[in-house]
């Protein structure tokens, strides 16, 4: 007796691991995968939004380091439009004396075309004979 309730148990097992294997081994139903589809403007329009966000990243970055500075032979006043003092102490700035170059660079193609007022130099605060450019707190300022 016992020999055959061992018998049918195991019967019985070997038919639910048949069942279980062919219900997992099945291949009559494909799996669905659903997965965002991008289109070609779309993956565009990401990648010239990166690339506009690194060109602009890396601009703060050269301006943070144009207006760095250690200590006061650092820094130099430069005109920051190209009217400089005529248009008034906004025209002028403080930099980094080793980016003068590059500082002149970014100011002539963005003020090509401008026309200045013909007007003597301002002489208040930032255009006075009395202004120099300092180092505070490591950036270039004007004090006068």
């Amino acid at each position: 007796m016992k020999k055959t309730v061992k018998n049918l148990a195991n019967v019985l097992g070997a038919i639910i691991i048949a069942l279980l294997a062919f219900t997992f081994w099945k291949k009559d139903e494909p799996i669905y995968v659903e997965a965002p589809v991008l289109k070609l403007e779309e993956l565009n329009a990401k990648e010239a939004a990166l690339k506009k966000e690194a060109k602009e990243a890396a601009a703060a970055e050269r301006a943070r380091r144009m207006y760095s500075c250690k200590v006061n032979e650092d820094c130099i006043i430069v005109d920051k439009d190209i009217c400089g003092c005529l248009i008034g102490p906004k025209g002028v700035t403080a930099i980094n004396l080793n980016y003068t170059v590059d500082f002149n660079a970014m100011q002539s193609k963005a003020s090509m075309s401008k026309t200045c007022p013909e007007t003597a130099p301002s002489r208040k605060r930032e255009c006075s004979p009395s202004a120099r450019a300092v180092c505070q707190s490591r950036q270039c300022k004007i004090v006068y």
